[in-house]
C-alpha cells in the first residue's frame, strides 16, 4: 500500500473524532441557546406579571386615596351648607349677618364650589356669595325666582336635604351639582341654603391631586350614570350608556363580548360598591380601571358616627400598563444574546451563566425594591388611618363636651316656652356657660381649619410692624377670662429691659394665636401658682418665654410635643402647639420648650426676627 494512502486514513480518523465533538458542541450550544431562550421567556413573563401587578396595586392605592379626598371635600361642602342653614342669622332672616355666613361658607370650600346661595320660603334669592364684588349680578338676580328648581322643590316639600344629580345650568350651560339644606325654625320651613359645585371644577381638583409618578386619569359619574367629569370634556353631562358615549368606546374593543363585559362593569359601579379590573383595547394596550363610591352624610348623627350615608358619586381611575417600555429592552437584549450564542458556541456557556447570574441579581433587587416600596406605602396608609381615627375620636369628644351644655340650656328654654311663658329669664352663670362653650366650638373649628391650611401649604401671613410689649399685654388681658373658678393663678409680664419698643414684622392675628395658645396651656396645667411672660432681645431676635409653676411636661411627650394630636390633657385636641410651631417657623423664628430646673412647671419659648429702628404701624381694632 502506498504510504500516501495513509494520510487520507489518518485524516478521516481525526475527522471522525472531531466531527462528533464539533457536533456535540454545536448541539450543546443550540440546546443551551434554546434552554436559555425558553428560560428568558419564562422570566420575562414573570417580570411582566410582577410589573403589571405592581402597577395594579399602585393604581388601586391611588384610586382609594383620591376617592377619600373627594369624599372628604364634598362632605365639608355638605356640612357647611347644613351648618349655615342652622345659623341664627339665617333662621331669623337677618340679611347682613346671614349674607356673611353664606360668604364665609364659600370661602372655606373655594377650591370646589363656585357659590352658595340663600333662598326664602317662596324660592326667591335673598343672597349669593357670587354677589360679592359683582353689583351687576346682584341687581340681576336679587329676588330671582327659582321655586321650580329641584334644589328648592325637594327641601320645601320634604323638609329634608337634597343632593342633586348633575344638572345643566340654563344660564351658562355648565354642568353643576347642588347640595341643598332646608332652613327649619322649630319645624317651620323658612327657605333653603344651597351649595353649587361645577362639574369641571370638581374633576380638575381631583385630577390635580393625582400622583405624577403614575400615568392615570380620573372620571366621575353620578348614581344615574351621568358623566360629571372626564378628560374629554365633550362627554360631560352625557349618560354612560347613551349612544354618544357608547359609540365612542365601541371601537376600542375587539368584540361585542368585551364591550358587554365592560358595560356590565360600569353598571355595577353605579350600585355603590367598589371593584378593579383589567381591560385590553384593540390596540393591545391594557389598562386597570378602578371604581370607588363617594358617600355623603346629610345629618350630624351620621357624620359623628362615621356612617357611610348617601351614595353621591362614583370615582373612576384608569391606569394604562406601559409594560412594554419596562420589559421591552430586556427582551431585545436576550434576543440578541440568543443569536450570539448560536454564532459563538465556544462562549455560549459562559455568556449564559453570566447573563443568568446578572439577571437573577437584577430580578432580586427589583423585587426587593418593589417590596420595600409597597411596605412603605402600606405603613403610610396605616399611619394615615391611625391619624384619621385619632382625629375623629378627639374631635367628636371635643365637640360633645361643649355641645351637651348648649343642648341642655336650649331644651330647658324650649320647655319653658311650651309651658306658655311669655318671657324667659336666663342667669348670668348660664350666659357665661353658653359663651364659654360657644368659644370652645369656635376654637376647635379654627384649629381644624388652621391645620388644613398648614397641611395644604396655604397658610398666608399678613405681616405688619408690631410692638411686642403692647401685643403681649393685650393677650394677657384677653387670657384672664380662661382662669376658671377655683384656680389661684397670677399672670405677670416682664417687658424687655432695653429701652424703646421691641418691633417685629408679623401677622397680628396669628401672633395673637401663638401667644394665646402658650398662655392658655400654662393656665390649663397650673392650678395654683404664677405664670411669668418675659420679653427679651437677643442677637436681633425678640424672644418670648412663658414660664409656669404647674405640672410640667411629661417626659414621654417631649419627642412629639409640637406634633398633631399630642396631649395628656382630658380636654383639647392637641393641635395648639402644632399650629403655633408652624406659625412661628413661617415668620422665620423657632419655638421650643423645657421643664424648669427646680422641677416646678415648664417654660415655652419662641423667637421672631426684630425690625431695627422702626416704629409699629397704627394699631388695628
Amino acid at each position: 500500500m502506498d504510504t500516501n494512502d495513509a494520510y487520507p486514513t489518518e485524516s478521516k480518523k481525526r475527522k471522525s473524532v472531531y466531527f462528533p465533538l464539533l457536533l456535540a458542541i454545536i448541539a450543546i450550544g443550540i440546546v443551551l441557546s434554546v434552554v436559555s431562550y425558553t428560560y428568558f421567556l419564562s422570566i420575562s413573563s414573570k417580570i411582566d406579571e410582577t410589573v403589571r401587578n405592581d402597577l395594579k396595586r399602585q393604581a388601586r392605592i391611588e384610586a382609594f386615596q383620591n376617592a377619600q379626598l373627594l369624599e372628604s371635600e364634598i362632605q365639608v361642602v355638605s356640612t357647611n351648607a347644613m351648618n349655615t342653614a342652622g345659623r341664627v342669622a339665617i333662621l331669623n332672616g337677618e340679611f347682613e349677618e346671614g349674607a356673611d355666613s353664606i360668604n364665609a361658607a364659600q370661602q372655606s370650600t373655594l377650591e370646589i364650589t363656585d357659590r352658595y346661595f340663600w333662598l326664602n320660603q317662596n324660592g326667591k334669592v335673598i343672597w349669593s356669595s357670587a354677589f360679592v364684588g359683582n353689583p351687576e349680578e346682584y341687581d340681576l338676580y336679587k329676588g330671582f325666582d327659582v321655586s321650580d328648581r329641584p334644589y328648592f322643590v325637594n327641601p320645601a316639600s320634604n323638609k329634608t336635604p337634597y343632593l342633586s344629580p348633575v344638572i345643566q345650568s340654563p344660564v351658562d350651560k355648565s354642568q353643576r351639582m347642588f347640595i341643598a339644606y332646608p332652613i327649619l325654625d322649630n319645624g317651620n320651613f323658612e327657605g333653603v341654603v344651597v351649595a353649587s359645585i361645577k362639574a369641571d371644577t370638581l374633576g380638575q381638583f381631583v385630577q390635580s391631586k393625582l400622583s405624577p409618578e403614575i400615568e392615570s386619569s380620573i372620571g366621575i359619574i353620578d348614581p344615574n350614570g351621568v358623566i360629571i367629569y372626564t378628560a374629554n370634556s365633550e362627554f360631560i353631562g352625557e349618560n354612560l350608556f347613551g349612544e354618544k358615549v357608547q359609540s365612542a368606546i365601541r371601537p376600542a374593543f375587539a368584540s361585542q363580548e368585551q364591550l358587554t363585559e365592560f358595560n356590565d362593569f360600569l353598571r355595577a359601579s353605579i350600585e355603590g360598591g367598589s371593584d378593579s379590573k383589567d381591560f385590553s383595547a384593540i390596540t393591545g394596550e391594557t389598562s386597570t380601571v378602578t371604581y370607588l363610591p363617594v358617600h355623603i352624610s346629610t345629618n350630624k348623627e351620621n357624620i359623628d358616627n362615621s356612617d357611610q350615608g348617601y351614595h353621591f358619586l362614583t370615582l373612576y381611575l384608569t391606569a394604562p400598563h406601559n409594560v412594554a417600555n419596562v420589559v421591552g429592552p430586556l427582551v431585545e437584549q436576550q434576543r440578541n444574546f440568543s443569536v450570539a450564542v448560536i454564532a459563538t458556541i465556544a462562549a455560549v456557556t459562559a455568556l449564559i451563566l453570566y447573563i443568568i447570574i446578572t439577571w437573577n441579581r437584577k430580578l432580586e433587587l427589583t423585587v426587593k425594591e418593589r417590596t420595600a416600596s409597597l411596605n412603605e406605602a402600606n405603613e403610610q396608609l396605616k399611619i394615615h388611618d391611625k391619624l384619621q381615627t385619632e382625629f375623629i375620636n378627639i374631635a367628636a369628644h371635643e365637640l360633645r363636651t361643649p355641645v351637651q351644655p348648649l343642648l341642655g340650656i336650649a331644651e330647658q328654654l324650649q320647655a319653658d316656652l311650651v309651658k306658655g311663658v311669655e318671657e324667659i329669664k336666663i342667669s348670668r352663670p348660664e350666659i357665661e356657660m353658653l359663651s364659654r362653650n360657644a368659644k370652645r366650638l369656635a376654637q376647635l373649628t379654627h384649629d381644624v381649619l388652621e391645620v388644613t391650611r398648614i397641611e395644604s401649604n396655604s397658610l398666608t401671613l399678613n405681616k405688619q410692624k408690631v410692638d411686642m410689649n403692647e401685643k403681649i399685654r393685650n393677650v394677657i388681658e384677653d387670657s384672664q377670662s380662661f382662669i376658671e373658678d377655683g384656680q389661684n393663678v397670677t399672670i405677670v409680664f416682664e417687658p424687655s429691659s432695653n429701652t424703646g419698643s421691641v418691633i417685629v414684622e408679623a401677622d397680628r392675628s396669628r401672633l395673637f394665636e401663638v401667644l394665646s395658645n402658650l398662655i392658655r396651656n400654662a393656665i390649663k396645667f397650673t392650678k395654683v401658682g404664677l405664670i411669668t411672660i418675659r420679653l427679651e432681645q437677643k442677637d436681633g431676635y425678640a424672644e418670648v418665654s412663658v414660664k409656669d409653676t404647674g405640672s410640667g411636661i411629661d417626659p414621654e411627650m417631649f419627642s412629639k410635643l409640637f406634633t398633631k394630636f399630642t396631649t395628656k390633657s382630658e380636654r383639647g385636641t392637641g393641635l395648639g402647639l402644632y399650629i403655633s410651631k408652624n406659625i412661628v417657623e413661617a415668620h422665620g423664628g423657632r419655638i421650643w420648650a423645657e421643664n424648669n430646673p427646680d422641677g416646678k412647671g415648664a417654660t415655652f419659648r419662641f423667637t421672631l426676627p426684630m425690625v431695627k429702628n422702626e416704629k409699629p404701624e397704627a394699631k388695628q381694632s
